[in-house]
């Protein structure tokens, strides 16, 4: 017996999704049938999402890049009570040795 789900999704993501299935040579209900019976199967979800970072996250990256490589890292911690405690500490400092907390 055939049942039938209602999903609520914008235009463009159904567009967008109506258009991958076709390339495939699906349409978008049996495609969405082979995923859920995959899912049910399998129990689990593997998605691959192919999205580019945009220019704030680039930045941020060889922001932390620069960072590593200057040692301006964190010491290692075996638990989140010392990483909190380092990080309100106003001595803290980094793996180079430079302080966490600027002078004010």
């Amino acid at each position: 017996m055939n049942t039938t789900i209602h999903i609520k999704t914008d235009v463009k993501t159904r567009d967008n999704a109506k258009k991958v299935a076709e390339e495939f040579g699906f349409t978008l209900t049996s495609l969405v049938n082979a995923l859920l019976k995959q899912i049910a199967r399998t129990k689990s979800l593997t998605l691959n999402l192919e999205e580019k970072p945009n220019k704030y996250m680039i930045d941020a990256l060889k922001k932390s890049e620069e960072d590593v490589k200057a040692g301006k890292v964190s010491p290692s911690f075996r638990n989140v009570k010392d990483a909190i405690a380092w990080l309100n500490d106003p001595e803290a400092t980094y793996e180079n040795g430079a302080k966490v907390h600027d002078e004010i």
